[in-house]
């Protein structure tokens, strides 16, 4: 329960880095920045609702509500190689410690 908790956590400062970096562009006069950011979003969900990933369910962990682990699936996907990479190494030094 503990790794889930920590693994969530890095799950969720990366959707807050994202969403600051997304209102930083809009705010700041960068708005095709922050659009090219939404579109990825958009386009990382809907890849992963139309394959059915998600990362979650294959690691054992469930949503009450339906379609979360997807979304959040799509959302790392959007990120890139680069976001899932560091989220991988993140989790790994966990597991090290755990």
């Amino acid at each position: 329960m503990i790794l889930l908790a920590l693994v969530g956590a890095v799950i969720v400062e990366g959707i807050v880095e994202y969403a600051k970096s997304i209102y930083k562009g809009f705010a700041g006069g960068q708005a095709k920045t922050a659009i090219t950011q939404v579109v990825s979003i958009v386009l990382g969900v809907l890849l992963s609702a139309a394959g059915g990933w998600d990362v979650f369910a294959a690691l054992g962990v469930t949503f009450v509500t339906p379609g979360i682990g997807v979304v959040l699936t799509g959302i790392v996907i959007s990120r890139g190689s680069n976001y899932a990479s560091d989220i991988i190494k993140r989790v790994g030094g966990i597991l090290g410690k755990a």
